[in-house]
């Protein structure tokens, strides 16, 4: 069977098309459009017009394509869509220009679906956590070999947290800023008991996301996203540590420049950044492991 999942986030929308049999998936084809649908979100608590026509009009570019690839659709939505209060006019015009709906994941779902796509090509045998930072939420998820324990969603992504924090593009980010939005990170993080998702001793720590992602490209100086290598990667807080404090130095115009980052992501990289940082410090662990495969992935094994 030829599936296609679409996520509709709050800072990207991305589609991964796989032929999937016998529980073994092969990706077919893979994209990333960065839309910026929650943008503003943080201040009106709406979805602004301009941003929802040109998500409507990428979602239904990728929906064709995936149609003439004879896919098996599958439109989900997340953080943005959970919590806009006109949400349902952006669903009413994906419905009208693509005959699909959206299905907006509950934070809970989200996290299970992550855990699936994240934990699937690696091996693991014991105790493990995942994080996933997403534009607009941040998922938690602990397990136990493949299995799901438990999991929580914290509402605070890259975009609302850039938007509150770092929201001057055309000067360096003061340390205090950083220190600020870091400190925010961690009261959230206690407020949702993510301290006890602490790994055991000899326990994995995963990571995903897009800026995930482009911070292992930044560490690997790759000018091309290469899954084969982004895979597996390792982030320590070392290196974590350096990339806020080399985003922080720069503006918007400069990061943009910065080799193995896309530019669509320079805006809202130094809050992946922090909040990776922030994530690691919460869960004591020194350093993580990217998997590229995330929320998509989960979704295409297709139980839902």
């Amino acid at each position: 069977m030829i599936r296609a999942i679409i996520d509709v986030g709050s800072n990207s929308i991305k589609m991964r098309v796989a032929d999937v049999s016998n529980g073994r998936v092969r990706v077919i084809r893979d994209e990333t459009e960065v839309v910026k649908l929650g943008r503003g979100m943080s201040s009106t608590g709406l979805l602004s017009q301009e941003s929802m026509k040109l998500s409507c009009s990428t979602v239904s570019r990728m929906v064709r394509r995936a149609k003439n690839i004879g896919a098996e659709i599958f439109i989900a939505g997340t953080m943005a869509l959970r919590t806009a209060q006109n949400s349902s006019e952006f669903l009413d015009m994906v419905k009208s220009s693509t005959g699909l709906d959206v299905h907006v994941l509950t934070g809970e779902e989200e996290a299970k679906y992550s855990w699936l796509g994240a934990s699937e090509g690696f091996r693991i045998t014991g105790e493990a956590v995942m994080f996933d930072t997403g534009g607009g939420s941040t998922e938690f998820v602990a397990g136990f070999g493949r299995e799901m324990k438990r999991a929580v969603s914290v509402p605070i992504g890259a975009v609302n947290l850039s938007e509150r924090f770092f929201s001057d593009n055309n000067n360096p980010v003061k340390k205090s800023a950083c220190d600020e939005a870091v400190k925010y990170l961690r009261g959230l993080f206690t407020e949702n008991a993510i301290e006890s998702f602490k790994p055991a001793k000899n326990g994995i720590v995963i990571a995903v996301g897009g800026g995930v992602a482009a911070m292992s490209c930044v560490k690997l100086a790759s000018e091309e996203f290469i899954p084969s290598k982004l895979h597996g990667s390792v982030l320590t807080l070392k290196d974590v540590v350096r990339q806020i404090r080399l985003y922080s130095s720069l503006t918007l115009i400069e990061r943009e420049n910065i080799i193995g980052l896309p530019k669509s992501r320079a805006d809202v990289i130094l809050g992946s950044a922090c909040i990776v940082f922030a994530a690691l410090k919460t869960l004591d662990a020194s350093s993580c492991i990217v998997s590229i495969n995330g929320l998509r992935h989960g979704l295409l094994f297709g139980d839902i």
